[in-house]
C-alpha cells in the first residue's frame, strides 16, 4: 500500500490466492495499480515461475521487498523436522529463490532490495529459536547480496522491527503461554507498544527511496528502543 500510493505498480506474491487476492485488490480500490501472484513458494520451483510471472506484468523491476514472517511462540524442544522446514523455508529460503531470479532484472534497473527481519535475528529470543535463526540468516544473506552487487548500482538493505501488530501476533495470542511472552515484551519496550504495520512501511519505502542512494547493507531498526545495538 505505502509504495501504490507513491505511484509504484506492486506485483503482490504470497503464498496464498487469499492473502495475494486480498492485498492487490486493497491497492486497486485505493486507485493504484496492481497483481496477484500465488502459490506454494517453499516449492523452489514456484519462487522461479512467480517472480517470471512478475517481472513479465511489470516490464521489469525497481524494488524487491522480502515480507515473508510466519513462525510460533513456543520451546524449541517442542519443534520438529517438519516445523523447522516450514519456519525456514519462509522466512529464508524462499527471499534467497527469489532474489537469485530477480536479481538480473535489479541490475539492470540499479534497483533496491529491502528484507525485512526482525530483531529476533540480531538477538536472538527465546520461544521463537528457529525463527531467530533464519531471520539472521536473511540478514547476512541480504549483507552479503549487498556487498556482491553495490559495483553494479544495486543497493541492499534490511529493515528490523520488534514486535508488529499483525495476523501473526493474533494467532499467537491464541497461546496464553506465547500470550504471555508477548506481554513481556511490550512491558520492556521503551514506548511500552508495538508498531503498527505502516511504521514498518515507511522504513521500507525509505530505503528503496533516492534518500536512501548512499546506504547499502545496513540493518535498520522499527522497534521502539527494545533493542538498542
Amino acid at each position: 500500500m505505502a509504495f501504490a500510493k507513491e505511484g509504484a505498480k506492486v506485483a503482490v506474491m504470497a503464498h496464498s490466492e487469499h492473502s495475494a487476492r486480498g492485498t492487490a485488490d486493497e491497492v486497486q480500490r485505493a486507485g493504484g495499480d496492481a497483481t496477484a501472484i500465488w502459490g506454494d513458494l517453499t516449492d523452489l520451483g514456484e519462487p522461479s515461475r512467480q517472480t517470471a510471472q512478475a517481472l513479465a506484468w511489470l516490464g521489469g523491476l525497481d524494488v524487491l521487498v522480502h515480507n515473508a514472517g510466519w513462525t510460533l511462540t513456543r520451546p524449541f524442544l517442542e519443534d520438529g523436522p517438519e516445523y523447522w522446514r516450514q519456519v525456514l523455508g519462509l522466512n529464508l529460503v524462499v527471499a534467497i529463490a527469489i532474489t537469485k531470479h530477480a536479481l538480473p532484472a535489479l541490475i539492470e534497473s540499479q534497483g533496491v532490495i529491502v528484507s525485512v527481519s526482525s530483531d529476533a535475528g540480531r538477538a536472538g529470543m527465546g520461544g521463537e529459536a528457529v525463527y531467530a535463526a533464519a531471520k539472521g540468516g536473511l540478514t547476512a544473506f541480504t549483507k552479503s547480496i549487498a556487498q556482491e552487487v553495490a559495483r553494479h548500482g544495486v543497493r541492499a538493505n534490511v529493515v528490523s522491527p520488534g514486535l508488529v501488530r499483525t495476523r501473526i501476533i493474533d494467532l499467537n495470542r491464541e497461546d496464553p503461554r506465547a500470550a504471555k511472552v508477548i506481554e513481556r515484551i511490550v512491558a520492556r519496550n521503551p514506548q511500552r507498544r508495538m508498531a503498527e504495520p505502516e511504521e514498518v512501511a515507511a522504513a521500507v519505502l525509505f530505503l528503496a527511496s533516492a534518500g536512501a542512494s548512499h546506504i547499502t547493507g545496513q540493518v535498520l531498526s522499527v522497534n521502539g528502543g527494545l533493542q538498542m545495538t
